[in-house]
């Protein structure tokens, strides 16, 4: 039986965390939204909506924390942390409003099946029609990230079985060869293999490693989250891991930027890669702006690119984007 190798590093206690006080209002992050790929050339060119969600606002009750806030909202904890600096991330205070930085720019590439940005500690799932979901990760620590790379779904497995490898073994404060199904196992309730590697997707009796890098390589997602894709991804269902750290998207006839840098990426590297997507989208973009702007820009945000011309070229298109 092969080796389920990923479990996370908090594994001292092995012991689920007690869930919230929000408990019982939290559903499956079902939202499907809908995107359009740029299309057309010269003066029949359409730009397309490659951005998803909308950012909006919680109202802090006084027993809320932001990692409760956040998995309400399928959010990851950096991702909510990093939208609210200042914010004490256990007592947020009551009446306290809570940024829900709940938009996303599509990652670049083939849009279908799983597409796992790491950089981003995202999840993507395509659907048919142009629909795609969006769920947050736990993802591998410095030095064992997953590989970059094409994978399938490859064995599935529910309520699974934990054979711990040594070298975990050798970080555990009590050494367990072999964890069984319950709320002691870190790989939850559900397991889906990449292709025939030792990595997989699976739930977590620790919701609070979601959004971290807490992990020995394999994808955490919150319990909820799991067991919402688990009967809809059949295996064979493809799944692409990428570190995509800059991400450029179009919207009502404008550009946007996000930059992931998560101490990985230098300005250097996200400028020439900018550059890239700006070139392949045939964007008219002040790059002497965008450098400046780039050196102030945070994690996450989503941010205008400096356009010199409009998106969109075609006469009618732009007078329908003006109307309002």
């Amino acid at each position: 039986m092969r080796l389920m190798v990923c479990a996370t590093l908090m594994v001292a206690g092995l012991v689920a965390l007690v869930p919230p006080s929000t408990a019982k209002e939290w559903q499956p992050g079902d939202t499907v939204f809908e995107y359009r790929e740029p299309s057309g050339e010269g003066t029949e060119r359409e730009p397309g909506s490659t951005i998803i969600g909308a950012p909006r606002i919680h109202v802090a009750k006084s027993s809320d924390t932001l990692l409760d806030i956040g998995r309400l909202h399928h959010l990851g904890y950096l991702e909510i942390k990093r939208a609210n600096p200042g914010v004490d991330p256990w007592l947020p205070g009551d009446g306290t409003r809570v940024a829900i930085p709940a938009q996303w720019i599509l990652p670049r590439g083939p849009r279908e099946g799983l597409v796992l940005n790491i950089a981003e500690m995202r999840l993507y799932y395509y659907l048919p029609d142009s629909g795609v979901m969006t769920f947050p990760l736990g993802v591998g620590v410095d030095g064992q990230e997953t590989p970059a790379g094409k994978y399938r779904v490859g064995e599935k497995r529910t309520n699974p079985t934990w054979y711990v490898p040594k070298s975990i073994q050798a970080e555990m404060e009590r050494p367990r060869k072999v964890v069984p199904p319950g709320p002691d196992n870190p790989l939850g309730k559900y397991w889906m293999r990449l292709s025939h590697t030792t990595y997989g997707i699976h739930g977590t009796n620790n919701p609070w490693a979601i959004g971290r890098r807490v992990t020995h390589g394999c994808i955490r997602l919150y319990p909820e989250d799991i067991e919402y894709l688990y009967p809809r991804v059949p295996k064979g269902t493809p799944v692409r891991v990428i570190y995509q750290h800059a991400k450029v998207g179009l919207m009502e006839g404008r550009a946007y930027v996000q930059v992931y840098r998560d101490g990985r990426a230098s300005d250097t590297e996200l400028m020439a890669d900018l550059i890239r997507q700006i070139m392949e989208l045939k964007l008219s973009v002040d790059l002497r702006e965008l450098r400046e702007m780039l050196l102030e820009l945070p994690d996450g945000a989503m941010t205008p690119l400096p356009l010199k011309e409009p998106v969109v070229v075609d006469a009618t298109a732009q007078a329908a984007h003006a109307a309002p």
